[in-house]
This record gives structure tokens, sequence and C-alpha cells, in this order.
């Protein structure tokens, strides 16, 4: 089957969606697709491959358009337009292939559909109803989301046939299976962390949905627990959240390259997932790919009780707290940290992480692909 993945977004980068990219192109290759990866042609080269630590190349077409820095909406506008013609003369050669895409934007995807060519979109939010997004749910061969609840709000919004729907949550890469056996003073020594604290660690970028805030909060509740922040620095909080009076024991590692992921993870003792009542995306819609990361790791896991989560995993697998409430958040803590590795949730954990592997996901997807097309 061959496949051009287009994907309106700078490869390499380490923001997640690279990441989500890169893995699942790895991971569709590897399980027998014939994959190109078609992307606009930014400032960021270099080989994805080693970038992301991939153990084989994934071919990748970059686009000429009109750069970013004249406004996203204008560099989205010449993507679209640069993907249309490289498929049209694609189309025009003789060559037979399938679309697949993602929605890093509201609208590149608009001409593709008139190529009447088979299409498949992986959507990471609940679109909201409108022409565009109703023109695109008429004409396309089928839909991938990455909850049940953004399924469901698409059959309600678009009256999109449920069969037309596959939910294939974010993975894991295989790698932190082997990647993670280092044991704790170990991973400390290796990353220069010498603390005799627990520390709690939240691995992930510094985005205003995320609810960051409550960090501060919860700190002051829990002097006697290191938060160690690896996703950003203490500037880049400070302007997301408007909070300048941080506590002492709120650390900001910056952002920290993807390899170094599984230490940090093995290098702390209670591992946390964020999730705010105060926005629709990060409450219902996100699947956040470092809950997957953290379920083989072998330490005890705090997630925010979103439905979004939840629609993942289980109080068998993690130890859910109120979604912003910073006592909540603090006894829950303090509750994994009491029960330490001794905790139920890590076995299972470990057996649910098997599940939620880019491998597993990219042979469900095939499957769902060539079910659409016969």
């Amino acid at each position: 089957m061959k496949i051009y993945y287009i994907a309106n977004a700078r490869i390499p980068t380490e923001k997640a969606h690279g990441i989500q990219i890169a893995k699942m192109c790895e991971a569709l290759i590897k399980a027998g697709a014939e994959l190109v990866l078609v992307v606009p042609r930014r400032v960021s080269d270099g080989s994805i491959k080693y970038f992301y630590n991939l153990s084989i190349d994934v071919p990748v077409i970059k686009l000429p358009i009109i750069p970013y820095c004249f406004g996203f909406i204008i560099g989205s506008f010449s993507f679209m337009i640069s993907a249309f013609l490289f498929l049209c003369i694609k189309k025009l050669t003789g060559e037979k292939f399938i679309i697949y895409t993602i929605d890093m934007d509201q609208f590149s995807f608009s001409l593709i559909p008139l190529l009447n060519i088979p299409y498949f979109v992986e959507l990471h939010d609940a679109k909201h109803k409108g022409v565009l997004f109703s023109y695109l749910f008429r004409k396309v061969s089928g839909i991938l989301t990455i909850n049940n609840i953004i399924k469901n709000k698409l059959c309600e919004r678009f009256r999109v046939l449920r069969e037309k729907i596959l939910v294939a949550p974010n993975g894991i890469s295989e790698e932190f299976f082997n990647s993670i056996k280092i044991s704790k003073e170990d991973a400390r020594r290796a990353l220069k962390i010498s603390t005799d604290k627990k520390i709690a660690l939240y691995a992930g970028q510094f985005i205003s949905w995320k609810g960051l805030e409550i960090f501060t909060e919860v700190a002051r509740i829990t002097p006697d627990i290191i938060f160690y922040l690896a996703g950003g620095t203490r500037d880049a909080f400070e302007k997301i959240t408007g909070i300048k009076n941080i506590p002492d024991n709120l650390i900001f590692g910056g952002i920290r390259p993807y390899s170094e992921m599984p230490m940090l993870m093995r290098g702390s003792d209670v591992l946390l997932v964020l999730g705010t009542k105060h926005d629709e995306y990060s409450y219902y819609h996100t699947s956040p790919m470092k809950l997957f990361e953290y379920l083989p790791v072998g330490r005890p896991i705090v997630a925010a009780g979103t439905p979004a989560v939840k629609d993942m995993v289980s109080e068998r697998e993690v130890f859910f707290y109120e979604p912003d409430n910073a006592q909540s958040f603090a006894d829950v803590i303090r509750r994994a940290l009491a029960e330490g590795e001794r905790a139920t949730q890590i076995s299972a954990a470990s057996a649910l992480a098997e599940k939620y592997t880019w491998r597993e996901r990219a042979q469900k997807v095939l499957f769902y692909l060539n079910e659409q097309l016969t």
C-alpha cells in the first residue's frame, strides 16, 4: 500500500506532534506500508531517523512554501497549494496511492477531496460544525481519532457513521521498554540530579491549555517534594501562567532531548499527568503521549481525572486527582509516594503498556485502511 502522509508540520521538532508523526510513520513502514512523509520545507532540516532515534529511514519530501514568518495562515495556505499540486502530478503520472493527513491546522486539507483519491484523516480533537469539515466528512474515506470522546462528538455533530471512525490512541516507543532498565540512582547520576528529596516529574510541553498554574500551589503545599518540570524554562512558565512568585521546590529542566526521557522518568519517584476543566481540548480530547511512556517505567503515575485521561487508563493503572484542585493533587501524590514501588498500579500499568505501542497502533490502522478500501 502506497501512502502519502501529508502533514503541515515542521519536521523534525522536539514538540510532541513531531514525535507522534515520526514514530507513526516508522511503525507503518515496519508494518508493511510504502509510506512517504510530505511536509513543508522549513528551516529545521536534518535526518528524522537520528533526531527521533528511529530504527529505519522514513522517506521525506519537503515542499516549497511561503515562509511561516509571513504568518501561519499564509504559510499553511501555500502548503495547501503545494501539496495539492504535488498530489495532482503523482495522479497524472498514473501512480496509485492513498492519502493520509493529520489535523495540524483547520483548512489545509480543503483541496485534497477534489483529487478523487482515497483519503483518510487523523483528528486530535472534535471539530466544531462548519462548512469545511462538513464537506470533508462527506468526502473522506475514513477518520481516525485518538479517543472515544472525539468519535462520539463527531458522530453527533456531523452525523458520521460510527463504522467510518477508528479510535487509535497515541502510543509508546518500543525502545522505552529497553532503555528504562537503569536504576533510579544511576539515572540521577547520569542526569546530574543530586537530591535526597522525592522527585515528582512532569514531562511535557509548556502549553496554556494544560493547566500548568496548579504546580505553584501544589509545590507550596508539599515543600518536601521536588517538582521537576521537563518541557520548558522558568521564563516560559511565567509567561504562560502569569505567575512570578515561584516556590523554590519547583525546578525547570528546560526542553530536554527525547532520548533523555526514559532516564528522567527512572530518576524520579512519581510521574505526573496534567489536565484542566477550563479547556475543552485538555479535558476531553487529549491523548498525552507521556502518559503512555510513563506506563512501563515502574513508577507510580498521578494523573488528572479528566474524561480524556480516563478514556485511556483507569484506577487499576494510575492514581487520579481532581482536576484543578491543588490539595487533591498534593494528597494523591503523597499517597502514591507512600505506596511507592509496592503500588499495585505499577504492574497493571506495565501490562497495559504492551497494548499502546506504535507497532500495535500501526497494525490496527493498516487493517482499518484496507477494510475501508474494500
